[in-house]
């Protein structure tokens, strides 16, 4: 187990770390009885389960806790579930000891499918790749297969149009398919802008450790999103309809995650889409707690600090009991705030501060980057001090836009590094 802490000068954030450290930590059902799977509780807490959608966005700080195996255990047995029968579709829950759960599967034509699930767990699976720098997250057979289809036969085979875009049927119903996570949108979609985001950053990722023509793939999906602006609203449609037109309009899902994805690019169409985001969360924000966990990723990856801090203290102070919460505060608190990138199979990692005014200093101890322990300390916005405690090799670290460094273990450094938003 992790032995991760945070400190920081608001005691806040220490106790935030603590409740949060704690209550994942109880969420595991590894040696809970005879049987289990290396597995953690990822659903709703009625529900001793684990679902795709909350695996993958519980992974990182799964990681961060030392939860690697049960991390590995969950994503394999999901994609072992995407048999030629589902029409590569994973399933989307088991129960902790592997079986299915009857809940969400009535047989192999009736059970719930969500096609941003399929990309997400390409997608996510790849990160941990990054944090672990374990092969077995490539060489697997049966991960590696399941990257591969998701962005082959499983494509194929719900692409009826030939525009290298999965549909769905469009009626709503989850157990025949829908197209986008948001289980309750306004009109039912035959393609997501959540579904697009996740495709291109499963291609993304794919394309860095198996080939280029994944690259080329992701770039054909954005290209097609990129037409999908209207310059009135300043925002992107958030799906298409069954009879083709863009439908636009607040999304939840189907908005934020371009932005986290990246789908969206940079410039200033993606700044006003941003600010049109905010604007719908001030006024119709989303009616789910674990909704709003994705929002502290979306806005330090766009670099509004600020933003992301105010929601991930909204997730701190619900203290809510859904898995998700506790798992992605984590991940919030260490890799977010702190703005981390890791790359442990090429021995690097690079750091971006993303404090708010609020957090004059936060230090992250015991973070895992492949064999590497680290300690990381950032002042504000400008300073990082890494020590290395231990690992197999030097680690080259990046601080913003300074360095990179070239750290032996026992080795700390202390690095001064401007920050964008503070340049003239």
């Amino acid at each position: 187990m992790s032995e991760l802490t945070v400190t920081a000068d608001l005691g806040y954030v220490e106790d935030a770390f603590a409740w949060a450290r704690k209550r994942a930590l109880e969420w595991v059902r590894t040696d809970a009885a005879p049987g289990n799977l290396p597995s953690y509780w990822a659903g709703y807490p009625s529900r001793p389960m684990f679902y795709s959608r909350d695996v993958c966005h519980q992974a990182a700080g799964a990681h961060l806790l030392g939860l690697d195996a049960e991390n590995f255990a969950m994503f394999r047995h999901f994609a072992r579930s995407a048999t030629a029968e589902r029409k590569w579709y994973p399933l989307w829950a088991f129960h902790f000891d592997g079986s299915i759960a009857a809940l969400d599967y009535h047989g192999d034509e009736h059970f719930v499918r969500e096609i941003p699930a399929v990309f997400d767990l390409t997608y996510r699976a790849l990160r941990q790749y990054g944090w672990t720098g374990d092969r077995a997250w490539l060489d697997d057979p049966d991960l590696a297969a399941y990257y591969e289809r998701s962005a082959g036969d499983f494509v194929r085979a719900h692409d009826h149009d030939g525009d290298g875009l999965p549909e769905a049927p469009g009626t709503g119903d989850i157990f025949e398919g829908t197209a986008t996570y948001n289980e309750h949108p306004e009109r039912p979609l035959t393609v997501a802008a959540d579904g697009l985001a996740l495709q291109y950053a499963a291609l993304l990722e794919l394309a860095r450790h198996f080939g280029d023509n994944h690259r080329l793939a992701a770039e054909a999906v954005q290209r097609e999103f990129l037409g999908w602006w209207d310059e009135a609203s300043g925002s992107y449609a958030r799906g298409r309809l069954g009879d083709g037109t863009l439908d636009f309009g607040w999304g939840l899902e189907t908005s934020w995650f371009v932005p986290m994805t990246g789908l969206g690019g940079s410039g200033v169409r993606a700044e006003r889409f941003l600010d049109f985001i905010e604007q719908q969360l001030e006024s119709d924000p989303p009616p789910n707690i674990e909704a709003f966990s994705y929002l502290p990723e979306v806005f330090f990856r766009s670099g509004r600090d600020e933003s992301a801090w105010r929601w991930l203290r909204h997730l701190i102070d619900s203290r809510d009991d859904y898995p998700e919460i506790s798992f992605t505060v984590v991940e919030h608190l260490v890799a977010g705030l702190l703005g981390l990138v890791p790359d442990a199979a090429e021995a690097s990692l690079t750091i971006d501060s993303h404090l708010p005014a609020e957090i004059g200093w936060l230090t992250a101890d015991h973070v895992h980057v492949g064999d590497w322990d680290l300690r990381i300390t950032q002042e504000g916005r400008h300073t990082t001090e890494i020590t290395v405690h231990g690992g197999p090799g030097p680690l080259t670290v990046t601080v913003g836009s300074a360095g990179p460094w070239i750290l032996e273990p026992g080795q700390t450094v202390r690095a001064t590094s401007p920050h964008p938003k503070d340049l003239p």
